[in-house]
């Protein structure tokens, strides 16, 4: 069944966009998830289009139930195995906005959307094939989900909180380059944690863009690790040509959270 309905207006319930930045003919907006209510559509994805949603169960306006109904027979096996309550709730948030979000894209029933998964577990749409272009990728910590959304390209996503319980130099020493060590190294103090998840999630959105997850050695890459960063440096090796197949991009995200966005660069899309 075909989900007609208006496109997003920029009404009290649904703010204009943020453009956050754009790279290289790249263009990243940024949009609230309480913005989207059941009458509105997303604005149309331009082939230079990057759309990031994020925001968390509290502001946006989706009940629990409604998206429960959305999911797939094994999205609530998934959701079973959790053990937490809370990890069940935040899971069924992620799962039944990203179906949410994808059928307004896709003008499709959320509920009839099928996935594929790749060997390290990267989803993407195996049904319908209306717009095989259609590229997208979530993440979701402590309540909060982002979801991107783009045309043509790999992507990846992934937005973390700023954790006080994580000793930060432990686990830089073991999966951070010799590089962003000692940029991270060169940080106060009281700056330090949040680099530290700046360049976590910078090079965690890298790897689920190539569909590696954690298997790819994460010593062969490097990122800036400002935080202030827009556009994010990016060296590879052994191949250091390969940087330039790929842009990553800082994320807007709500105040003690970092996330980013990684994508792959205009001449290497996947057309």
């Amino acid at each position: 069944m075909m989900m007609r309905s208006p496109v997003l207006s920029t009404d009290a319930r649904a703010r204009p966009p943020k453009r956050a930045d754009s790279s290289r003919s790249l263009r990243l907006l940024s949009f609230e998830l309480s913005s989207l209510s059941e009458e509105l559509r997303p604005p149309s994805l331009d082939e230079s289009d990057i759309h990031a949603w994020h925001g968390n169960s509290i502001t946006c306006s989706f009940q629990p139930q409604q998206l429960i109904r959305l999911l797939s027979k094994d999205e609530l096996e998934r959701m079973e195995r959790f053990h937490c309550e809370q990890d069940r709730q935040d899971f069924v948030f992620a799962r039944g906005i990203l179906r949410t979000l994808l059928g307004r894209y896709l003008d499709i029933a959320p509920e009839a959307l099928r996935f594929s998964y790749a060997e390290h577990g990267k989803p993407s749409l195996a049904m319908p094939r209306l717009e095989p272009d259609l590229q997208f990728n979530l993440s979701h910590t402590s309540g909060f989900v982002l979801v991107a959304i783009c045309r043509g390209r790999q992507i990846g996503v992934d937005i973390e909180k700023l954790r006080s319980d994580i000793d930060v130099d432990d686990v830089a020493a073991r999966f951070f380059s010799a590089s962003e060590r000692q940029a991270l190294m060169s940080f106060p103090e009281a700056i330090r944690r949040e680099a530290f998840f700046h360049c976590w999630t910078r090079k965690e959105a890298l790897l689920k863009a190539r569909g590696d997850g954690l298997f790819f050695p994460l010593g062969l890459f490097d990122v800036s690790v400002d935080a202030g960063d827009r556009v994010v440096t990016l060296v590879t090796r052994p191949d250091p040509a390969e940087a330039q197949q790929w842009r990553i991009l800082r994320v807007n995200a709500p105040e003690g959270y970092a996330a980013a966005v990684a994508v792959a660069s205009p001449s290497s899309n996947l057309r």
